[in-house]
């Protein structure tokens, strides 16, 4: 199973969002409060068809082998250049419109983020911050605040 069409896979990855932006983006400002401006990097074990369905359920009716879940961090720019350039030559290739994604979006209202996929798709943007900037505060000291959000988080979608 794979999305062909370009549109096809920005409806998805705006879809995929949606469903975890009130985990994702609360730890988002958490932690950049706490170290600065940098960007959300999202992984997933899964491919971005597959992670993008509303069920887990595959086309051919069978349910999805694994628990569909994505992994965030918070990274600065000198943490993407230092960690995950040295390893990753793919994610690389990204830097150019990662950096202008960090250097230009405004943290009241926005979220840098940097997507990769089991399947290879990588993308970068910027999505918008909903909830709005004051609550994602509160939810981020809520969820993240007693030293929880301190490493990479895990969001199981199928639980969600």
């Amino acid at each position: 199973m794979m999305i062909i069409f370009g549109d096809d896979k920005d409806t998805a990855r705006q879809d995929i969002l949606s469903r975890i932006r009130f985990y994702a983006y609360p730890y988002a400002i958490h932690k950049s409060l706490k170290t600065g401006r940098g960007f959300l990097f999202f992984q997933s074990n899964t491919s971005l068809a597959v992670l993008s369905l509303p069920v887990p359920i595959l086309s051919n009716g069978r349910k999805c082998r694994s628990q569909r879940s994505v992994l965030l961090h918070w990274l600065t720019m000198k943490e993407y250049d230092s960690e995950v350039c040295m390893d990753d030559f793919e994610l690389a290739s990204a830097r150019n419109d990662l950096k202008e994604a960090v250097d230009g979006y405004d943290e009241k209202v926005e979220v840098p983020v940097l997507m990769r996929f089991r399947c290879g798709h990588v993308a970068v943007g910027i999505a918008p911050l909903v909830p709005d900037y004051k609550l994602c505060v509160v939810l981020g000291k809520e969820y993240y605040g007693s030293g929880e959000g301190d490493g990479a988080l895990q969001l199981n979608i199928d639980d969600m």
